[in-house]
């Protein structure tokens, strides 16, 4: 297939045909211009044949002459109709099939094939450092000797794989040097296999490099999979507490429309009466004016009557003066109380339903659930503090415990961990049915030692239950709160960047209280207080709930 043969035709005569010549003539078939086969060849008059495209592209840019010989070309070439033949014959009988040759961008070409028609590889011999068409292929394929050698996909720059000292193939791996070289490479002692035995120990390797990329590959997937759930989930609650919030809404603007009502009805009923009374007297008004017009209208008739007698005795009688209190009299009832009554309603209704939205509030806290455990190193001496660390109560009586800075001393205090410093935190503390506590976060700095003074100026934010039922919080002055309910479990929730602590019911789900605009300077800790025990009535403990227990599904 290198040389492309063309055979006489059998038409010819006998003593010419016997002989069965073959003749390369492909070259003689080849533009000089463009270099590949002749397409629509035209011939100049001095004998030289291009493909028409060529030559109108050369007379374009140059004088009309030969590009060959330089003689001058009077008139336009027409197609040369013998050559055109010869060209159709020769592509019908020798090239039968046009994608065989390497005319694609990135074909590789046979190595073997005459450089003037050339067809692309199919194979790469490893052994020859060949690549080979299909015709060139066939002695791999038939002979014995070619058969051992490894034929690939077609590859370029097949001398790459050729020692660059003995040309020889790379057929052998140096494990110590990490290189492939050829027979002729080879040393003493030198750790060498078969590229073969290399290639299988490296997919080896692949292989379990492939099986832990597609177990990294499936672990991701089973957390994109939760990350997908859990937005599904979170979208699923924020779309719930988005409709708590509408309906909680929707309540106060309805009690704050009936409110309005309430306030307006009187003033509508006034409105109505007002009307009422102004139609009456402007009728009563219109009445008077139109016997005055009447009189007037008839002592314009008698006053330049002639007759004295008759003068008299027509004189009609004029109407009296007005005597009644035209002004307009207002129900002023809405200013007896009405407008203050109805605001303190409308709030007290608003609050009710604004309370509604604690229940999303502590659902939210709760995601920033800590570990809280008691510091038995802070506990006043009379505090007995559990193994674990989560409860603690007053035992009324001193223990053998070493007296140091960080106690309370006389306060029965103690405080927890950790300390902190950032962010936000929540715990929630179970009172039960203790009939005295104090509970809430205390600075760092915050004295301990002597009489203790609470209030938030000096590092304290907490609220205390003292005589059975009554709730406060330690303001400067302490503030005094109504609780509905007696709380079993309560919720502390700390935002430094808010500078806020907050207390809940979270049994209940209720707010008790706040503290803002918390000057907290430095770290703060939770702080707890379980009260004497006096008279045995109050020997409960203060009991920090687990996280887990401390789970609030709303």
């Amino acid at each position: 297939m290198g040389a492309v043969l063309f055979r006489a035709p059998s038409d010819l005569p006998a003593e010419t045909t016997t002989m069965n010549t073959s003749v390369n003539i492909a070259h003689h078939l080849q533009c000089p211009i463009c270099k590949n086969l002749l397409t629509d060849p035209v011939s100049t008059t001095c004998g030289h044949t291009f493909c028409r495209g060529c030559l109108d592209k050369h007379f374009s840019i140059s004088e009309p002459q030969c590009p060959l010989c330089q003689e001058p070309v009077s008139t336009r070439p027409s197609v040369n109709e013998a050559i055109e033949a010869l060209m159709q014959e020769f592509y019908q009988n020798q090239l039968p099939n046009m994608d065989l040759f390497c005319g694609e961008k990135d074909a590789i070409p046979c190595d073997v094939c005459d450089k003037h028609l050339t067809y692309k590889a199919v194979k790469s011999c490893l052994i020859c450092l060949l690549s080979f068409c299909d015709e060139h292929l066939k002695p791999h394929q038939s002979m014995v000797r070619f058969r051992s050698h490894k034929l690939v996909n077609p590859m370029e720059k097949l001398d790459q794989r050729a020692c660059n000292e003995h040309g020889r193939p790379l057929e052998l791996y140096c494990r110590s040097g990490e290189q492939c070289i050829c027979a002729l490479c080879v040393e003493e002692g030198r750790d060498v296999v078969p590229v073969e035995a290399e290639r299988e120990r490296r997919q080896a390797v692949q292989q379990n490099t492939i099986e832990v990329m597609e177990r990294t590959i499936n672990q991701r997937e089973n957390k994109l999979k939760e990350l997908k759930e859990s937005a599904a989930k979170y979208q699923a609650l924020l779309e719930k507490e988005k409709q708590e919030i509408r309906k909680v809404f929707a309540a106060v603007i309805e009690a704050v429309r009936k409110t309005e009502q309430v306030l307006l009805a009187p003033l509508e009923d006034g409105k109505m009466c007002l009307e009422k009374e102004m139609d009456e007297k402007t009728q009563h008004i219109q009445k008077d004016i139109l016997k005055y017009e009447e009189t007037i209208e008839s002592l314009n008739r008698t006053k330049n009557e002639e007759d004295d007698i008759f003068f008299i005795q027509s004189h009609p009688v004029t109407p009296a003066e007005f005597t009644d209190d035209w002004t307009l009299t207002i129900d002023t009832e809405l200013n007896f109380g009405t407008m203050r009554n109805s605001k303190a309603a409308l709030l007290e209704e608003i609050d009710a339903h604004l309370e509604k939205l604690c229940s999303v509030e502590i659902r939210r806290i709760h995601s920033f659930s800590v570990n809280v455990t008691l510091d038995a190193e802070t506990a006043h001496p009379h505090l007995e503090v559990s193994a674990d660390g989560k409860a603690v109560c007053d035992t009324g009586a001193g223990h053998n415990i070493p007296s140091t800075s960080e106690q309370f001393d006389l306060v029965g205090g103690i405080l927890g961990q950790p300390r902190i410093t950032s962010g936000r935190a929540f715990w929630v503390v179970e009172v039960g049915k203790k009939v005295g506590w104090e509970l809430g976060v205390v600075a760092d700095r915050a004295n301990r030692r002597g009489k203790v003074s609470y209030k938030p100026s000096e590092g304290y934010w907490a609220i205390v239950l003292c005589g059975q039922n009554m709730y406060g919080a330690f303001e400067d002055p302490p503030a005094l709160l109504k609780l509905k309910t007696k709380p079993q479990k309560l919720g502390v929730f700390v935002d430094c960047e808010e500078a806020l602590v907050s207390f809940y019911d979270v049994e209940a789900l209720s707010h008790i209280y706040t503290f803002t605009k918390c000057s907290f300077d430095g770290p703060i800790r939770p702080y707890f207080n379980p009260h004497p025990n006096k008279d045995g009535n109050n020997s409960l403990p203060l009991v920090i709930c687990p996280v887990s227990q401390a789970d609030i599904s709303v």
